[in-house]
């Protein structure tokens, strides 16, 4: 059998929920059967830095260790973890409430940013992105967003460390 090179994200700072998470995430998608050339096969991971970087050079770092004779080169080894700095980040923020005769908001993304600049969670620089989600009523005649709660992804806020990077050799 061979070995395939994968890299997968897993969001948070908690690099062990990330692991989890992703690692659920790709047996879920790829089956528990084995083989999969994909983080499916990891069930162990190793920090290899504890110095959070950007996506692009943690995926050349995590390359340029993989070059060599290092022990991540296991395909039946750990997978390597390296914390990543990104401006994305999720939050869940209540649909503000208007008056009886409020027919809804035009859309889930002007209903977000109103929920967003009610509650002050919104950083400087940051917009909602696309993948709004959740639990929400809609008007009965226009089928607009009222109330509820949404899961509103953000972007271009400041550079922070929320997710890992997973990478290594996995068997296919």
């Amino acid at each position: 059998m061979g070995s395939e090179y994968f890299t997968a994200y897993g969001d948070g700072a908690d690099a062990e929920r990330a692991f989890n998470d992703v690692t659920s995430a790709a047996r879920y998608e790829y089956g528990h059967g084995g083989y999969t050339g994909t983080i499916a096969e990891k069930h162990a991971f190793e920090i290899v830095t504890r110095t959070p970087m950007t996506e692009s050079d943690a995926e050349n770092y995590a390359a340029e260790l993989l070059e060599g004779d290092h022990p991540l080169n296991d395909k039946w080894g750990p997978a390597g973890a390296i914390p990543v700095l990104t401006d994305c980040r999720r939050v869940e923020v209540s649909i503000p409430e208007r008056d009886p005769g409020f027919e809804g908001f035009e859309s889930l993304e002007e209903a977000a940013r109103a929920a967003l600049a009610e509650s002050g969670l919104l950083k400087e620089g940051e917009k909602p992105s696309y993948g709004i989600t959740g639990a929400y009523e809609v008007h009965p005649r226009t089928g607009r967003p009222i109330r509820g709660t949404l899961d509103v992804p953000l972007k271009g806020g400041p550079l922070e460390h929320r997710c890992w990077l997973f990478f290594g050799y996995a068997s296919c």
